[in-house]
């Protein structure tokens, strides 16, 4: 469950209203009885006269039951978030429970609880919506410092991050500059976003993205900031006023050395194989809490259970049932080489990329080269232009047979490209496997793009988009 920020003040109003909004409730609302009266017409056995009073709804107590070693972290969040009360501790039937993490190594695609402290988890028993006022706090960054002033986490962490660098970052992080698309993603995915203060998205700028993204996230208008902060460029003016206390980047930023005068952590990423891209998510989740960390691993779990799935779909297949695939760039004539995580994830889904002993990122090759490669599938990027069309329509391509036979295909996105080193690219890998190998029993695109929007993005994605994302055309 994605988590959003709440300082005290709004926890406690939230909670007043809450309480307000049951009391008038209580006082107004009929009987089932009654409500049919007025709805329906009298049945034989209901007179047009009742003595029958309405009865009041009573609000559910909220009843905390939490293990003997978590009631003082419990209470002292408590009275934190509702300073007027005093928190209830029951044995049994409680409106939440407060308890040790399961230590269940196995993985499937479920609900994933709150995580408040490592290895402690909160977990609701009705939708009440106190107790999700409870959980929203008790993992935000004001539940954190609570934690902290506690002595049960930790007033900062240091970590090496992907360019070796020594990074110290003061907890809890609470404003936050991603000048790295990727990185913004992954922000999402372990519910650190209502941490950002600007950021650079990846496929956000199209229609579909932006849309998406405004969904997803009500801030996006506010936040989207690529014109100062990228790869490339970042404005030191714009940055100390979004007052940052931490700044995520690329390690191949051009920047790097003028954002020093800050004096602001700066964390950098480089994750091009899926091996990087996990250490990527889970030293994300130890930037943001307990709760994110939680969530980069089940994410990292995830992946996982993803890819042995397709593994084990495709163990017995030869090498002559593999496809020989080329994956293009922003142009037809840019490929991508084996250094690069297209290459991998064509690989884990059963392909083989014909560019795979090129070196480096995009390389630039002629039409003859490609001839010469003859793939059976070609795949463009969803992003920088790229078409299905600008290789079908073009008469010089019609001589590979892959053209000639339909077998060029746009890798989908929702927001983030599905071939880029972002979590979204774990779906990539599903995608990638039902164009391989259309008759192939294996994940459904549309039921685990489901599960992960939900889970990792908390958005109820429509049918309409999985239709547009999933389809192969």
């Amino acid at each position: 469950m994605k988590k959003h920020m709440l300082n005290l003040t709004l926890c406690t109003l939230a909670v007043a209203l809450v309480l307000s909004a049951c009391a008038s409730a209580a006082e107004s609302t009929p009987t089932e009885a009654v409500e049919t009266q007025e709805t329906t017409a009298p049945t034989e056995a209901l007179t047009e006269e009742t003595t029958e009073e309405p009865t009041e709804e009573i609000p559910e107590e909220f009843t905390i039951q939490a293990d003997a070693d978590l009631q003082d972290a419990i209470a002292a969040l408590y009275a934190a978030c509702f300073p007027e009360e005093q928190v209830i501790f029951v044995d049994s039937d409680a409106v939440l429970v407060a308890t040790a993490a399961s230590d269940d190594e196995t993985f499937t695609p479920s609900d994933l609880p709150a995580t408040f402290l490592p290895d402690a988890v909160l977990i609701s028993q009705t939708d009440a919506e106190k107790a999700t006022t409870f959980i929203e706090f008790a993992t935000s960054a004001a539940g954190q410092q609570v934690l902290i002033d506690l002595g049960l986490l930790p007033a900062s962490i240091t970590l090496t991050d992907q360019a070796g660098n020594t990074v110290e970052i003061p907890q809890p992080v609470q404003r936050v500059i991603s000048s790295y698309g990727p990185a913004t993603a992954i922000i999402y995915s372990v519910d650190g976003e209502s941490t950002l203060v600007a950021a650079s998205y990846l496929g956000a700028k199209d229609a579909l993205g932006s849309t998406a993204m405004g969904n997803i996230d009500p801030r996006f208008e506010d936040l989207i900031s690529d014109d100062y902060f990228s790869q490339y460029d970042f404005n030191l003016e714009e940055a100390v006023s979004r007052d940052p206390d931490l700044i995520l980047a690329n390690a191949r930023s051009s920047w790097l050395d003028t954002v020093g005068e800050l004096d602001i952590p700066v964390f950098l990423y480089d994750a091009e194989t899926p091996e990087l891209l996990i250490e990527a998510v889970l030293l994300t989740g130890q930037i943001f809490g307990p709760n994110s960390a939680a969530q980069a691993q089940a994410w990292v779990d995830y992946y996982d259970w993803v890819t042995n799935a397709i593994l084990e779909s495709t163990d017995t297949l030869t090498e002559a049932d593999q496809p020989w695939v080329l994956f293009t760039g922003t142009s037809p004539f840019k490929v991508a080489s084996g250094d690069m995580y297209q290459t991998t994830l064509m690989q884990v889904a059963g392909g083989i990329s014909v560019s795979w002993e090129l070196t480096g990122y995009w390389n630039e090759v002629n039409l003859e080269q490609i001839a010469a490669w003859d793939p059976d599938i070609i795949i463009v990027p969803p992003y920088g232009g790229a078409t299905v069309a600008a290789i079908t329509d073009n008469a010089e391509w019609q001589i590979l047979e892959a053209v000639q036979a339909g077998q060029v295909f746009q890798m989908p996105k929702l927001v983030a490209p599905w071939d880029t080193p972002a979590p979204d690219s774990v779906l990539g890998i599903i995608w990638l496997t039902q164009v391989f190998f259309p008759d192939l029993e294996s994940l459904d695109c549309s039921e685990q793009a489901e599960y992960f929007f939900n889970t990792f993005y908390d958005y109820a994605i429509s049918a309409e988009e999985l239709v547009t994302i999933c389809a192969i055309d």
